[in-house]
């Protein structure tokens, strides 16, 4: 009777050894897509980096005035901002694909019914992080003259290439990111974390976490930048309370 509870014991154990090792091995499958996806997306921005230096170097032209250029101050810091911003568009254009990795991972272990509840979290994200980079890019010309109307009077403004491509490229990036907050709470409220009653009644506190996020997100320590991400943050959380309770329990 003991080898019996014991040999079962074992069979027990071999089971959920080999679901932690199954559940690994996709894991790792799933990171492994992830990185080509990316890689190969770096490439494209690679090929078509003239493209996507006009693209992003678009904001900041209007206060570029008679005088004034683009600066570089290294041998060696055009391949380096080539590189970089090669990396970062690989990052944003294989989004989707990220997106969908993440949840073909997550979707087994969900429940028939709690997929069907968040069959859209998918569609949604992609779309923020679209509609996240789209404004981002939109406000950046009005963020960035006003921060150049703060030179010193007299002062010639030659802007550094890497620093204000990437602060661009930054910017959208942490635009699309953070407008996943809807989809974060929905798939929060339809696991039953929290609910709807839940995110109306601590909405201040919820405010002063958001503007706590995008002073830690946004690139620069400006307060200016800051704004222009917690406000459509605030617009993000009241569309969070309505997502959340279409799926709650």
């Amino acid at each position: 009777m003991v080898e019996v509870e014991k040999n079962e014991l074992d069979d027990t154990g071999s089971d959920r050894q080999l679901d932690l090792v199954e559940h690994l091995a996709e894991l790792r499958s799933r990171l492994v897509r992830s990185v080509a996806y990316v890689s190969l997306a770096s490439i494209a921005g690679w090929v078509f980096y003239p493209f996507f230096f006009e693209i992003l170097s678009r904001p900041v032209r209007p206060v570029l005035k008679s005088g004034s250029k683009f600066l570089l101050t290294g041998v060696a810091e055009g391949f380096s901002i080539k590189m970089q911003i090669a990396v970062l568009v690989g990052a944003i254009l294989a989004m989707p694909l990220l997106t969908m990795e993440l949840w073909r991972f997550v979707a087994p272990g969900l429940t028939r019914q709690e997929r069907k509840g968040i069959r859209l979290v998918g569609p949604l994200s992609v779309l923020l992080f679209a509609l996240g980079v789209a404004i981002a890019y939109s406000i950046l010309p009005v963020g960035i003259q006003w921060l150049v109307s703060q030179n010193p009077p007299g002062a010639t403004f030659m802007p550094s290439v890497a620093g204000t491509l990437l602060f661009i490229l930054k910017m959208c990036l942490a635009f699309g990111l953070v407008f996943q907050l809807p989809v974060v709470l929905m798939f929060l409220g339809k696991v039953g974390i929290v609910d709807s009653r839940m995110l109306k009644s601590y909405w201040k506190q919820a405010v002063v976490g958001l503007a706590i996020v995008a002073a830690v997100v946004t690139p620069s320590a400006d307060a200016f930048s800051m704004m222009l991400m917690c406000a459509p943050l605030i617009v993000l959380y009241g569309l969070s309370i309505l997502l959340v309770k279409m799926v709650e329990r």
